[in-house]
């Protein structure tokens, strides 16, 4: 027996406009990580990325700063919302067995898979670089590099933010069993005009409190060990939680989709100034002036809050009705996305000793990827066991 919906009952229609979101952040995984090889240093740091291309450019750096403000906070605010409506339909065994069969399971195989094939590719990266021979000994950052979650680690995230959001929901509901205090004070922020700012203070907070923070990088990627570091969490979780209450009051979508416009100003002032801010500590050492790091924190907070709720507001207004495409590439988006790095990565490899212009080399990489991601997700997942795995439903058509 399925536990009754929470808030306002779970509507039969599908938010189309929130696949379409979701889609979209998980795509951009391409855009931005292409972008790396060319980022002016990247050779100095191949711990965070081990492919440096010739060519590099400033521009991609801005590029990759400018998806990264708002690309995973999107994406967790939608899962939070889905993640909800998905309680309120089957309970909590249900959702428990779901999320184990769509989260973990995938996190699982599509390690194991692109690990190997991301060692490879960065084999043959280093062998390119030393003229078609491996060194001996190898660099340090192959010597000395960990096993991580690489890109998968959002899923990991998930299954930690699942976790989270079943405890805190037994927990609340023993002081508020309906959640009105909750739904009431989402609502009151939301309907004054400096909503985004007030959303945004936790965020700027838990970066202004995060050790060793790299400014330049945003949010640092949780994906390095096995518990994730508390600043990350905490921002994940927060927006997290802010799709869960969006999932109870779908009523409050109404106002994110009328105000994309001014969320988006607000968002793109928020990252303008932060990044700014980030020129007068440029590189990539740790901030440790209180006083520039909670300026930036601050403005970097308004940028991620106000450019994830315009993002999501957009996508409300102009994807909501029901689209062919749009619908075949949100149920494809999921794969591309587990599969994507080891191919973005050796293309790179291929094109970083060409002398062609870094912008050529770029859009090739997103072009063909995408292209060979398309083409394998058509012919050997949609119609497949794999496709009812990663979707949940068996493709027809």
């Amino acid at each position: 027996m399925t536990a009754p919906p929470e808030g306002a009952a779970a509507p039969a229609s599908r938010l189309h406009a929130l696949d379409a979101v979701r889609a979209a952040a998980l795509l951009l995984g391409i855009v931005l990580h292409a972008t790396l090889s060319f980022i002016p240093g990247v050779e100095q740091t191949p711990t965070l990325w081990p492919i440096a291309d010739t060519q590099q450019s400033r521009v991609a750096s801005l590029l990759m700063y400018a998806i990264h403000v708002f690309r995973m906070p999107v994406f967790f605010l939608v899962a939070g919302f889905f993640a909800q409506q998905l309680l309120a339909r089957r309970g909590v065994a249900g959702f428990v067995r779901n999320r184990a069969k769509r989260i973990a399971g995938p996190l699982a195989v599509g390690w194991a898979v692109c690990f190997v094939a991301i060692v490879a590719v960065v084999i043959w990266a280093v062998t390119r670089q030393h003229g078609g021979v491996l060194p001996d000994p190898l660099p340090p950052f192959m010597r000395e590099s960990k096993p991580n979650f690489m890109h998968l680690w959002f899923l990991y995230l998930l299954l930690w933010l699942y976790s989270l959001a079943l405890l805190a929901r037994a927990l609340w509901r023993r002081v508020d069993a309906e959640g009105a205090k909750l739904d009431a004070l989402l609502r009151r922020v939301l309907a004054t005009p400096a909503g985004a700012l007030l959303l945004a203070a936790p965020i700027a907070l838990a970066l202004f409190l995060t050790p060793d923070w790299i400014v330049i990088l945003g949010v640092p990627t949780p994906g390095y060990t096995l518990i994730p570091p508390p600043g990350p969490l905490f921002v994940y979780a927060y927006v997290f939680a802010l799709g869960w209450a969006l999932g109870r009051q779908r009523a409050l979508l109404d106002t994110l989709a009328r105000r994309w416009v001014g969320h988006g100003l607000l968002g793109i002032a928020g990252g303008f100034v932060a990044l700014l801010s980030a020129t007068t500590h440029p590189g990539l050492a740790p901030i440790t002036d209180l006083g520039p790091k909670a300026g930036y924190a601050i403005a970097y907070g308004i940028g991620l809050t106000a450019s994830t709720l315009a993002f999501v507001g957009l996508g409300l207004r102009f994807f909501s009705k029901p689209s062919p495409t749009v619908r075949y590439l949100a149920d494809a988006s999921y794969w591309i996305y587990i599969a994507h790095l080891p191919l973005v990565m050796a293309l790179q490899a291929a094109v970083m000793l060409s002398p062609l212009h870094w912008s050529i080399k770029y859009i090739g990489i997103n072009v063909v990827a995408t292209a060979l991601l398309v083409a394998s997700y058509h012919l050997a997942v949609r119609r497949t066991w794999v496709g009812l795995w990663l979707n949940g439903k068996r493709v027809m058509a």
